[in-house]
């Protein structure tokens, strides 16, 4: 059963840099002669990553001999569009399809011979027409110049109308535009072009802003469509199902948030994709609560929850935990921004740059520097998620900072590493940690 579910499902969530494991170390073998898997570390894993780089798959900024979460969920993207099965493991089948050319790799080589051949009959033929080519050709290429293509870490006004028109478009599901390029976007505009079948590289390039803007102009007569289908399979018998595998949206965040609380949710980040962890997290609650295992939230499991939530002393989402949902989700739309010192723009952030921007995108006004958002916070004996924790690293007392997003895991900005998430129980944070302070919001 699981096995089938696995074959079946596609998780498909945010990508976040995390700290790594060390792992077994494999013997020299060359590319395809072993299978690669999560835990490998091998520099087949870095030839590997490369492979999947071309292929518009691996979007880490560079390539490394570990196969991580990262590298997992590229093969695991490359599968699913390939038609193989989607385990995240590479075998021999991934690797004989890997070493294919694409469609997208072959199409070019096949269009350039056929158009040069009707290019040299028509000057033979009708002189007049010969001077009308050149200058509709020549317009295309000008403008083309003068595009502008969006990518990772891009900023401006030109990001806030592309994160509308797919948000329009069904692809770009954060609570909020932005002028910011994160890897939300990117994971938005890549799910684009595999809808599209473009090339999956998660930058807007002039092709991928064109077929958005042809769909967009499209869109009035599809809209007023789907609503009678949506009204017609009526179910008396059964309940009305809210959210399922591949729901996404802020009512997904608030429905982990909860579960995390309650001990159901695991994952180390709250996002907004009703995937496999999701899945899992539900039948465990409605298991552990005597109701039907199906994995999926109508009325009746909500109401579960509020009442074990009420048993534990727990209150309902409120306004503050709404807010807090909203500054996790800002803090994972930045993932890989670049450590900068005394940065506090998506540019580059220092560890209280980062901090005093996400929490003043919810409106929330924090002192600049770390020693200053100790003295303004409240001490709390246990972080709870939306905490900030402190530790003490290259001088005495608070110098650098976090936000908790539970199961020991925090969000910052590291000095080698950017923005990024990192485990509380290592050796190096465990010796160094001061506490946790709640802001007043």
């Amino acid at each position: 059963m699981e096995n089938k579910k696995v074959l079946k499902r596609f998780i498909m969530t945010s990508t976040f840099a995390g700290a790594f494991l060390a792992a077994p170390v494999i013997g020299e073998a060359a590319l395809g002669d072993q299978t690669l898997k999560q835990g490998n570390s091998h520099t087949d894993v870095k030839e590997l990553q490369s492979i999947l780089k071309s292929k518009g798959y691996f979007h880490y900024q560079e390539t490394t001999t570990y196969f991580g979460p990262i590298t997992k969920k590229a093969v695991m993207d490359f599968q699913k569009a390939n038609g193989l099965v989607v385990d995240g493991i590479v075998g021999k089948k991934t690797y004989d399809k890997l070493l294919q050319k694409t469609h997208q790799e072959e199409a070019p080589s096949v269009k350039k011979p056929t158009v040069q051949k009707p290019t040299v009959q028509k000057p033979t033929v009708q002189k007049p027409k010969v001077s009308k080519p050149p200058v509709s050709s020549t317009k295309p290429a000008s403008s083309s110049k003068t595009s502008k293509v969006l990518k990772l870490n891009t900023t401006g006004p030109e990001v806030k109308k592309l994160q509308t028109d797919l948000k329009t478009l069904g692809f770009f599901t954060f609570y909020k535009t932005t002028d910011f390029y994160g890897t939300i976007t990117t994971e938005a505009v890549r799910k684009f072009q595999i809808n599209q079948k473009l090339k999956a590289t998660g930058t807007a390039d002039q092709v991928t802003l064109n077929q958005i803007q042809k769909l967009i102009a499209g869109k009035k007569k599809p809209v007023s469509q789907p609503k009678p289908i949506v009204t017609k399979p009526t179910s008396p018998s059964k309940e009305t199902v809210l959210m399922k595998f591949g729901s996404t949206g802020t009512q997904v965040m608030q429905l982990q948030t909860r579960l995390k609380k309650l001990g159901y949710f695991k994952y180390h980040m709250i996002t907004d994709y009703y995937g496999t962890v999701t899945e899992d997290s539900v039948e465990r609650f409605q298991k552990a609560n005597s109701l039907p295992v199906t994995g999926e939230i109508t009325s009746s499991v909500l109401n579960k929850i509020t009442e074990v939530e009420k048993k534990k002393g727990q209150k309902p989402s409120n306004s503050r935990n709404q807010t807090t949902i909203n500054i996790i989700a800002n803090a994972s739309e930045y993932m890989g921004v670049p450590y900068v010192w005394g940065g506090t723009t998506p540019k580059g952030f220092d560890c209280s740059g980062f901090i005093q921007y996400v929490y003043a995108q919810e409106g929330i006004q924090l002192p600049r520097t770390v020693a200053q958002m100790w003295n303004a916070t409240s001490l709390v004996s246990k972080p709870v998620v939306g905490d900030l924790v402190y530790f003490e690293t290259y001088t005495s007392g608070p110098s650098h900072l976090g936000i908790y997003i539970g199961n020991n895991q925090f969000v910052h900005a590291g000095s080698s590493t950017g923005v990024t998430v990192s485990d509380m129980n290592l050796s190096y944070w465990k010796s160094r940690y001061l506490g946790a302070k709640r802001v007043n919001y």
